[in-house]
C-alpha cells in the first residue's frame, strides 16, 4: 500500500509540473480551478464529495441495470430458476441449520437490537451525529427495498426451505447486510488508528456480508438477481450515510449539544452491551422457529393422451440446457415407469447404478477416487437442467477402463405427467465422458447416439421394455455442452415402456 501511495505521489507530482499540463491550466484556468477542487482533500465538496459522488452514480447506474435486466431479459430469469434448482441439489439439513444462523443476521429483530445497541456505544463515545447517520442508512434502505417489493410483486422461490410473506425483489437481507454492517466497518475503519487492521476489518465485512446473501440463495428463499439488486440498494444507502458523516466531520458539527461522555468502567461497559446483544442472538436463533415447508409434489393432474405428442401438447423442451438457458443435447429418451422404484430397478437390472447425490461429502469422495484413478462406482454427476429443473436421477456405468474419469452416464427427469395407466414420464439423455476437465466436471465422447443405443440395448437385453418405438425428435445437430464440449446427433429418441 506504501508503494502505492508513492507511485501515486510522485505520478501527481510529475503530472502537475509538466509543462503542457501548466499551459493548458493557464489556458482555461476555469477548468484547472474546478479539477483542483475536485481534488482537494482539506474540504469535505473537494476530494471526499468526489469520490463519493463518482461512486453513488456507478451504483445507480448498476441499479438501474439490475432493474431492466430483471424485466426485459429472459437470460436473468431463466439462470435465477437454474441457480435455485442448482442450489437445491447441494441443499442437506446440516447445512440449512448452519445458513439459517448467517440469514438471521438480516432479520428485522436482530438488526435493531444490534443498532440499537450501537447507537448506545455511539452516545457513550460522543458520536452522537453518527447516531442519525446509522438509523438513516437503516430506515432508508429498509423503506427502499419495501416500496420495490411492492412494485415488482416478484414471488418467492418454490424450493424455499422456510415460508416468507414478503415478495421476492429485492433482497430486503442482503440490502441490510450492505448498509448496516457495511456502515458499522466503516465507523470502525475510523476508528481503528492501526491500518494493517483495516485490512481485517474490510475482509471479515465483505466475508460477513457474502455469506448472509449466499444464505438467501441457499435457503430457496430469494433467486440470485434479488441479492444482487439488494446489495446495490445497500451500497447506495451506505454511500449516504457516509456523506451525512463526513460532511458533518469536515464542518466539526454535532446535531446535538454535549460533552464526549467518558466513565471509568467504560471499557467494560461496552463489552457487556456487546455481549448482552450476542446472547441476545443466540437466544433468539435457537427459539427462532419459522414456518418451514414440505418439498412440493411434482406429480402434476394431467394425463397424456398421445404420448408422442406429449411436446407439443405440454409445451415441453426437447433440449436439455446450460445454466443460462442455452440448448445442449436433444431428449433421446422418453420413459414410462409405473413410479420411481420402479423406473430405478429397471435401471439397475440393466446395468446402470444410482449416482450417489451431489454434496460436499461425496463430492470429496469423487475428487479422491479421480486424482487416484481409480474406480468409484456411484460417483455424483455434474448438475444438468431441463426444463428449468436440474435432473432427477443419474445413472452410470463403468467402461472398461474401470476408473471414475471414464464413465457412462444418463440423467432423467422426472416430468410430473401421468400416461393413462398411471405410469410416470421421464425424460433423459446420455453420454460418455472420456476424461476430466477442469478438474470439476468431465469431457464427453462426441458421438452421444452410440450412448444411446447402449443403453437400449442394456434394457433389451435385461427385459425391462415392454414396448418401444423410435421417433426423429429433432433435426441432426452439432452442438456443444455447457463446458464447451462437441457433440453430434441425428436426432432421433426413443419412447420405452417399462
Amino acid at each position: 500500500m506504501s508503494l502505492i501511495r508513492s507511485l501515486f505521489k510522485s505520478f501527481k507530482k510529475a503530472f502537475f509540473s509538466d509543462e503542457e499540463v501548466q499551459k493548458l491550466a493557464k489556458k482555461y484556468p476555469r477548468i484547472s480551478s474546478f479539477l483542483r477542487s475536485r481534488c482537494d482533500r482539506t474540504k469535505f465538496t473537494g476530494l471526499p464529495l468526489t469520490i463519493l459522488g463518482v461512486a453513488f452514480f456507478y451504483v445507480v447506474m448498476l441499479l438501474f441495470g439490475a432493474v431492466k435486466g430483471f424485466i426485459n431479459s429472459d437470460i436473468i430469469v431463466s439462470t435465477d430458476a437454474q441457480v435455485n434448482d442448482l442450489l437445491y441439489v447441494f441443499r442437506n439439513a446440516t447445512a440449512v441449520r448452519v445458513f439459517m444462523w448467517f440469514t438471521l443476521l438480516g432479520n428485522s429483530w436482530i438488526v435493531v437490537v444490534f443498532a440499537f445497541t450501537s447507537s448506545i456505544i455511539l452516545w457513550l463515545s460522543g458520536k452522537k451525529r453518527q447516531i442519525f447517520a446509522l438509523w438513516l442508512v437503516i430506515v432508508g434502505s429498509e423503506s427502499f427495498t419495501s416500496i420495490a417489493k411492492l412494485i415488482f410483486h416478484r414471488s418467492r422461490p418454490v424450493t424455499a426451505v422456510y415460508w416468507e410473506k414478503s415478495n421476492s425483489f429485492p433482497s430486503s437481507h442482503a440490502t441490510i447486510a450492505v448498509a448496516f454492517y457495511g456502515f458499522i466497518a466503516y465507523l470502525l475503519l475510523r476508528k481503528i488508528k492501526n491500518k494493517k487492521h483495516h485490512f481485517l476489518v474490510i475482509l471479515f465485512t465483505m466475508v460477513l456480508i457474502c455469506l448472509v446473501g449466499f444464505s438467501r440463495l441457499y435457503l430457496g428463499v430469494h433467486y440470485v438477481s434479488d441479492v444482487w439488486t439488494g446489495y446495490l440498494v445497500g451500497l447506495l444507502w451506505l454511500i449516504i450515510g457516509i456523506s451525512i458523516t463526513e460532511l458533518a466531520i469536515f464542518q466539526k458539527k454535532d446535531w446535538w449539544t454535549g460533552q464526549k461522555i467518558i466513565f471509568k468502567y467504560r471499557k467494560i461497559i461496552f463489552s457487556s452491551l456487546i455481549g448482552t446483544v450476542l446472547i441476545f442472538y443466540i437466544v433468539f436463533g435457537c427459539l427462532y422457529q419459522p414456518k418451514f415447508l414440505l418439498k412440493l409434489n411434482n406429480i402434476a393432474e394431467a394425463t397424456v393422451l398421445n404420448q408422442q405428442n406429449i411436446f407439443q401438447d405440454f409445451d415441453l423442451p426437447r433440449y436439455t440446457e446450460t445454466l443460462t438457458g442455452n440448448t445442449q443435447e436433444p431428449i433421446s429418451f422418453i420413459i414410462f415407469s409405473q413410479d420411481d422404484n420402479s423406473f430405478k430397478r429397471s435401471m439397475a437390472e440393466a446395468g446402470w447404478v444410482l449416482a450417489d447425490p451431489v454434496n460436499p461429502h461425496y463430492t470429496w469422495e469423487l475428487i479422491k477416487y479421480a486424482v487416484a484413478n481409480k474406480e468409484y462406482d456411484t460417483a455424483p454427476m455434474t448438475p444438468s437442467f431441463w426444463n428449468r429443473q436440474v435432473h432427477d436421477f443419474g445413472f452410470e456405468k463403468s467402461t472398461e477402463a474401470n476408473t471414475v474419469r471414464q464413465r457412462h452416464h444418463s440423467r432423467f427427469w422426472k416430468t410430473g405427467l401421468l400416461t393413462e395407466k398411471g405410469e410416470n414420464i421421464y425424460m433423459g439423455t446420455v453420454s460418455l465422458d472420456t476424461g476430466i476437465k477442469w478438474f470439476v466436471t468431465h469431457k464427453i465422447s462426441p458421438d452421444i447416439d452410440t450412448e444411446r443405443e447402449l443403453l437400449f440395448i442394456d434394457l433389451q437385453t435385461a427385459g425391462r421394455i415392454k414396448n418401444f418405438i423410435r421417433v426423429k425428435s429433432v433435426p441432426p445437430v452439432l452442438g456443444k455442452n455447457f463446458s464447451g464440449d462437441q457433440f453430434f446427433t441425428d436426432g432421433e429418441a426413443y419412447f420405452i415402456q417399462f
